[in-house]
């Protein structure tokens, strides 16, 4: 059975703020509970100023992919802008922040492997 999925069409898929993010609201479409064994891919949707507090995944890797607007992104203390189409790899265990900058709602897929055992499978960074 095939799992096909619009991301410009999210009505319907269960939405929820991640902990420690604000202005932001995720997507789960691709999960266990429809068929992904080894990994997930959510949308991320993260209004102007919203962040994701610094933090990292001790067992998981991450890919970002920017679909729309502009992101500020902290990998391992080095800043990054980010715009439409731009990708990042975030790997296991490293220290990670994102904020949308620019002039409009950053859209993102968030793709993670192994998928996290719950919403907020996270660890903030020390500082």
């Amino acid at each position: 059975m095939a799992t096909i999925i619009n991301v410009e069409r999210l009505e319907g898929i269960q939405s929820f703020e991640p902990p420690n993010h604000s202005k932001t609201i995720d997507h789960k479409l691709i999960h266990a509970e429809n068929g992904a064994k080894n990994l997930a891919i959510w949308h991320g949707r993260v209004e102007l100023g919203g962040k994701a507090d610094s933090h990292f995944h001790p067992d998981m890797e991450q890919v970002f992919f920017v679909l729309q607007g502009e992101a500020r992104f902290i990998l391992d203390g080095q800043e990054h802008f980010l715009g439409q189409g731009d990708l990042i790899l975030v790997p296991r265990g490293v220290t990670h922040q994102i904020q949308s900058v620019g002039e409009y709602t950053l859209k993102v897929l968030i793709i993670m492997t192994p998928p996290p055992a719950s919403n907020d499978q996270w660890e903030p960074a020390t500082q």
